[in-house]
């Protein structure tokens, strides 16, 4: 089978678990459409429409090109969420040609005008220019009422509406129901990125749509703050949280700018991604321990690294994004019991440590220090290997991962696993085995429908549902981002 087929049909689980279920609508924003293969606006639609996007978010460059995207969006049944446009401050009249003209084509559709603005008048963030921005802002919003639309002003580093508390000041002051703001991940977190608390409750009044992206948490550049939603250090899964706690299930758009190589690869995996964060985090931000049953020696703690002077040891930080075990911590087990899942785990190691994954606490994916290993002793070892069975004093059915995708000691690391489940009659005799029936490491699908005759060695006895369960007591170990999305039959 196709690494494709196989990604898509992870979706497609995932999809398949949530129907019925609230969750904001997902778009492509068109920074991560066009490739060489995907020029035309057709073409964009026909991908984000196949990848299972709600629709997209593209720039306005002329009339014709915004007559041609929504011809395309119209024949595929999707939708445009979001048109990207300039407000020129600068400008004798800031309502631009190219504004009128989205305000006629979007008229009823129900779409938001996404507003960069920029003045040479006045430097980012300054107030001073509140007085020539509000009344332009406010005639806006009265055309767009008319056309049945809404605006949302677009924090971008660089322009005048550069943070987004800049967004919300003005938004307070235009007072139009039609009249909002944007929070974008990538921007936040290169103008801001201290508070994501207090930016969300200043925001929120005034909030209708949301971007994100994978991006590492201490980024500077674009290439390390926007990258494919599985990538990246920072929390993106955090902040969905936040926003769902907050009732907030407005539009959420996918920022790809400047990512490099294929789009239908990007973007794929930034929707098995997205589909993943809505299950429900095992390990947030605070209160990491409070879906667990208590065990001593598991500490939350922030930033977790090796030791440069030794690298068979784990340094870590204060803080709330990640749980560690220095070696000799008992087995964490989950309070829920599990059946059918998806789950996504992030993991770290130092050299020569292990631990390992187990689902419904008898089935297991280990987790061992493999980087550059071409073979270990016995099949099940290696890092992503589903761990033997222990039978007559020996490691039995042990199954080896399809490749080696370990990351060397010290990076973080993911899985991504569909587990099913084994079933009992009412006599308790099991009618059908477990399997894992996807399994990847790093994002290479490394088991592919794989059954299993018994529990793994050292796992608990069979059952129909179970804890998750995580191992702690062979070396040094860390984990973030634990996400369990329960899957149906």
């Amino acid at each position: 089978m196709s690494q494709r087929k196989c990604l898509s049909g992870i979706v497609l689980l995932a999809t398949a678990a949530m129907c019925g279920a609230a969750q904001p609508a997902f778009f492509a924003m068109d920074t991560g459409t066009r490739d060489a293969t995907h020029q035309t606006a057709e073409a964009q639609v026909e991908l984000v429409k196949e990848l299972g996007f709600d629709g997209i978010g593209p720039c306005y460059t002329k009339p014709d090109a915004l007559r041609e995207m929504l011809a395309a969006l119209d024949r595929q049944h999707a939708k445009m969420f979001a048109l990207y446009l300039r407000l020129d401050l600068d400008a004798a009249e800031p309502v631009s040609p190219a504004i009128r003209d989205s305000l006629e084509q979007l008229r009823g559709r129900n779409s938001i005008l996404w507003f960069f603005v920029t003045t040479k008048a006045h430097k980012p963030s300054d107030p001073a220019g509140d007085a020539r921005a509000v009344p332009v802002m406010r005639d806006l919003a009265a055309l767009a009422q008319q056309a049945g639309l809404r605006i949302a002003l677009y924090p971008h580093t660089g322009c005048w509406v550069e943070r987004g508390e800049d967004a919300a000041r003005l938004a307070r002051q235009v007072d139009r129901k039609n009249f909002g703001v944007t929070f974008n991940l990538c921007h936040w977190l290169k103008v801001d990125g201290k508070d994501l608390d207090a930016s969300l409750k200043d925001a929120l009044p005034h909030l209708m749509v949301v971007t994100i992206n994978g991006a590492d948490a201490d980024g500077k550049d674009w290439g390390k703050l926007i990258q494919p939603l599985d990538s990246g250090t920072y929390d993106t899964g955090n902040l969905l949280d936040k926003l769902k706690a907050l009732d907030w299930n407005g539009p959420v758009g996918l920022q790809h700018f400047g990512i490099k190589g294929d789009a239908r690869a990007n973007l794929q995996r930034s929707m098995n991604s997205w589909r993943r964060m809505q299950g429900v985090a095992m390990m947030p931000a605070g209160k990491a321990f409070a879906a667990w049953e208590p065990a001593t020696g598991w500490q939350e703690v922030g930033n977790v690294k090796t030791d440069p002077q030794n690298p068979k040891l784990l340094l870590s930080e204060p803080g709330t994004s990640a749980v560690i075990s220095q070696g000799a911590a008992p087995y964490l087990l989950t309070k829920e019991r599990f059946g059918d899942v998806a789950v996504h785990a992030e993991f770290m190691i130092r050299q020569k440590s292990n631990s390992g994954i187990y689902f419904c606490g008898s089935h297991e994916v280990q987790i061992y220090d493999s980087f550059g290993v071409a073979k270990d002793a016995y099949p099940g070892i290696e890092c992503g290997g589903i761990y033997p069975e222990w039978i007559n004093n020996a490691n039995v059915r042990g199954h080896a991962p399809l490749v080696n995708a370990s990351k060397p000691a010290g990076e973080w690391q993911t899985f991504d696993v569909i587990y099913r489940a084994p079933r009992f009659d009412a006599a308790g005799v099991k009618t059908r085995n477990a399997r894992f029936e996807k399994v990847f490491h790093n994002g290479i699908l490394i088991h592919d429908n794989v059954e299993l005759l018994g529990p793994t060695r050292a796992g608990l006895p069979e059952q129909a549902t179970g804890p998750l369960r995580i191992q702690g007591d062979h070396g040094p170990i860390a984990y973030r981002n634990v996400r369990v999305l329960r899957l149906p039959e």
